[in-house]
Parts: structure tokens; C-alpha cells; sequence
């Protein structure tokens, strides 16, 4: 049986690939168009910015969707691991440094 966490990050990837098509699918009609004459440089340009940039919210969305789910699961982020890590190391040192003092 999968994982849940494999099952979320499969819809993950198949939404921002979902999304990384839809984006290549504009820049061809965009520049179909340009080349048609239908449309010019500069507003092409334009319109693969926007679409760009709603790409970027997009999956930035999606991001936040799969946080929002796996810290309802209780599933520990990367940056939540890495924080921990270091007040542990930090905790390390410590207990060394005293250690060092009671001798």
C-alpha cells in the first residue's frame, strides 16, 4: 500500500505539471500569433509575462496546499527539520560545554 505522503506528492507533480503544460501551450499559440502577424512582439511578450507569473502563483499554491494538508497530518516540514537540527546541535554544544565545566 502507498504511502499518504507518496499519494500527496504525486497530485503535487501532476498539478504543477498540469500547470507547467497549460504554460508551454500559450507560448505556442503566442507565438503563432506573432508570426501570424495576429499579434505583436511587445503584447506576446505581455501576455507570457502574465501568464508567467500566474504559473508562479500557481504552484506557490499549490506548495501551500501540500503544507496546509501535512502539517494537518502532523508531518514535520523541511524547514521545521532543519530548525530542529540546529537547536539540537546548539543543545549539543551545550551539554558538552558543561560537561567540560564539571570536570
Amino acid at each position: 500500500m502507498e504511502k499518504l505522503s507518496d499519494v500527496i506528492r504525486k497530485i503535487a507533480l501532476v498539478e504543477i505539471g498540469a500547470i507547467s503544460v497549460v504554460n508551454k501551450k500559450v507560448e505556442e499559440i503566442v507565438g503563432k500569433l506573432e508570426e501570424e502577424g495576429k499579434l505583436a512582439e511587445k503584447e506576446g511578450l505581455k501576455i507570457l509575462s502574465e501568464v508567467k507569473n500566474s504559473v508562479l502563483d500557481q504552484k506557490e499554491g499549490v506548495e501551500k496546499k501540500i503544507e496546509g494538508i501535512l502539517k494537518k497530518m502532523n508531518f514535520v516540514t523541511r524547514d521545521e527539520l532543519k530548525a530542529f537540527k540546529e537547536e539540537l546541535e546548539e543543545v549539543k554544544k551545550e551539554i558538552e560545554k558543561l560537561k567540560g565545566e564539571g570536570k
